[in-house]
């Protein structure tokens, strides 16, 4: 029966070289695009090594990474590396080091320069990041001696804040200006996004938006996740987002991606980070995309990450709309999930994922009908977090079984 395989060898062979053509286009392809996970996409890891408490900026159409230390036995290892992201390319190339060795310092970028100073070593002092000369200069110290918060820059002006303190750098005329105090002390590790026109700063559960135009401080809707601080935050698309951080003690870290709308005042648990849950990483925003990455859960971490949701994405689903009836919730016995029916017709793919507030994996099932049971029998009693995606959407839901 062999006979021919002379003749169907030559076939089998082109057969063989075809597969391996396209299995290494679909490795580049997979390499280079990186692997996504519905919002966000898992990209180039970090130039250096893992690390926490560093300062990420973006700079232009550039991201910027580096500081930062690890201490997890016992000894303090200090970074002054810098690092620049190209979106593009989603490739690092090292840049000049900053002039000491670092950890919590604070930065702000603006559309030409970026700026960092305070921190671990610093105290007052500042200096300018020029990434067109590669060159760090000092520039006039601050009037604060900030650390570990995240400051802002908003219309080509920093804001560093402290305490119940906040100042303005105007890099035309190199200066510093006192600006009004906070209505509360900001915490240690606090997190901040900035719009176009406003900062806001997440301490704890109290969150304000700070107004430079009219150098005021306004009580927004009080942060509802588990999230202490130690989160790291962006705003795109005209919507801050809020991401991991710790939960009271350092040693408990989360996975929630919070979404802030300014124009309601609301705060909506979009998604769980489908990366390793951390405490102290770092964020920016480049045009409609997040960049994350970063930080430490014990194990220092240099994985980066884009976020890019898009509520029209898939067939015009918008995030509402992938609204459903969680009941009854707390339950004792059974929790049923309700999903809107007319959705379920389009034939989108549809699946639903139960975490452990921790965010580790509990259940996974693919949803073939609108109505679903999640029973206590199979998940202990607790509070868990349940993410229903459609197509590329997603919505996050709070269990709570009793």
């Amino acid at each position: 029966m062999f006979a021919n395989f002379h003749l169907i060898h030559p076939f089998i062979h082109s057969i063989g070289i075809m597969f391996l053509i396209r299995l290494s286009a679909f490795l580049f392809f997979v390499f280079h695009i990186g692997f996504s996970y519905g919002q966000w996409t898992k990209k180039a890891s970090l130039g250096g090594v893992g690390r926490h408490r560093g300062t990420g900026i973006a700079i232009g159409n550039k991201g910027y990474i580096g500081l930062g230390h690890t201490n997890g036995t016992g000894v303090n290892i200090d970074f002054k590396d810098w690092w620049q992201y190209d979106p593009a390319s989603d490739s690092w190339t090292q840049r000049a080091d900053f002039p000491v060795l670092i950890h919590g310092a604070v930065s702000f970028g603006t559309e030409t320069k970026g700026y960092v100073g305070g921190g671990s070593t610093l105290g007052s002092e500042f200096f300018e990041y020029d990434p067109v000369t590669n060159v760090w200069i000092p520039v006039a110290p601050c009037p604060l001696t900030p650390g570990d918060v995240q400051c802002f820059s908003v219309q080509n002006k920093g804001y560093v804040y402290q305490g119940n303190q906040i100042v303005e750098y105007d890099p035309t005329t190199n200066a510093w200006t006192m600006m009004a105090n906070a209505p509360i002390v900001f915490g240690t590790w606090s997190t901040s996004f900035a719009s176009n026109g406003s900062g806001y700063v997440k301490s704890g559960s109290s969150f304000y938006e700070f107004k430079p135009s009219q150098n005021t401080w306004i009580a927004r809707a009080q942060f509802p996740g588990q999230t202490s601080n130690g989160g790291a935050g962006f705003y795109r698309d005209n919507k801050g987002y809020i991401v991991c951080g710790y939960v009271a003690g350092l040693s408990v870290v989360t996975n929630e991606v919070w979404e802030y709308n300014a124009g309601e005042n609301q705060w909506t648990l979009i998604d769980l980070f489908p990366g390793t849950s951390r405490r102290f990483p770092v964020a920016f925003a480049i045009g409609r995309k997040g960049y994350f990455g970063t930080g430490t859960n014990g194990v220092n971490l240099n994985d980066f990450w884009s976020f890019d949701y898009d509520p029209l994405g898939t067939q015009e689903l918008i995030l509402n709309e992938v609204n459903c009836s969680v009941f009854p919730n707390p339950s004792s016995q059974d929790i049923h999930i309700e999903l809107n029916s007319a959705l379920m017709s389009l034939g989108l793919s549809a699946r639903i994922d139960v975490y452990t507030i921790d965010g580790k994996i509990m259940h996974t099932e693919a949803l073939e009908q609108a109505h679903i049971t999640l029973s206590k029998f199979q998940f202990g009693e607790g509070t868990f977090f349940c993410k229903i995606q459609m197509g590329n959407q997603s919505v996050v839901k709070k269990l709570i079984f009793n």
